[in-house]
């Protein structure tokens, strides 16, 4: 199994290209500044089904906040924001909102 995902939507979303971390086994990382120095990344393996989301500060060493995920089947972008679902979820349990800023949404 593999995540589904658009790469249009989330080069829209993230306003560049993904940095390929590696090709053949489909990892990439997606990376956002917004207001104030914070600093949004995303990295997933698509057929791992595995994605990290980390939100950090340059001011900081250490991230704000990161969440590692196993078992996503989708990552969903919208204009304004980024939604992860697992198998057999009908709801995302995992939400990032870009836009006016930064905001997490965890349904456990």
């Amino acid at each position: 199994m593999s995540i589904k995902y658009n790469e249009y939507l989330l080069l829209e979303l993230f306003n560049s290209e993904p940095l390929i971390i590696d090709r053949e086994a489909e990892i990439y990382k997606y990376q956002i500044k917004g207001e104030m120095g914070f600093e949004l990344t995303l990295y997933f393996s698509v057929y791992d089904q595995y994605a990290t989301v980390r939100l950090g500060c340059k001011e900081l060493k250490k991230p704000i906040f990161e969440v590692d995920m196993e078992n996503v089947v989708e990552i969903r972008a919208g204009k304004e924001k980024i939604s992860f679902f697992k198998q057999e979820s009908q709801e995302p349990v995992f939400q990032v909102r870009i836009s006016p800023s930064f905001m997490l949404d965890i349904s456990l």
